[in-house]
């Protein structure tokens, strides 16, 4: 049985840019839980054969939309008192 997929939190999209943002638990050694979260950008273009691909590798021209993701992001995390 494949373990449950969880989906993010958040996500956010500009250009062919994605973000999501995964909260995810941990077992201190105090046996406390803690939430922490990662931010995840991926970039869709279509391959020489014409099919839809994903990378995390952005071009120069990604950066601007990257930025505006990630104060998205910052917005977000600031908003769920993060």
């Amino acid at each position: 049985m494949e373990p449950e997929k969880v989906p993010p939190v958040h996500k956010a999209s500009l250009g062919p840019l994605q973000l999501a943002i995964w909260a995810n638990e941990h077992q201190t050694k105090e046996g406390d839980t803690r939430v922490f979260h990662t931010i995840s950008i991926e970039r869709n273009f279509k391959d020489k054969n014409d099919k839809w691909q994903k990378t995390h590798q952005l071009r120069e021209g990604d950066l601007g939309d990257a930025i505006a993701l990630l104060q998205n992001a910052q917005g977000f995390l600031i908003k769920e008192g993060v």
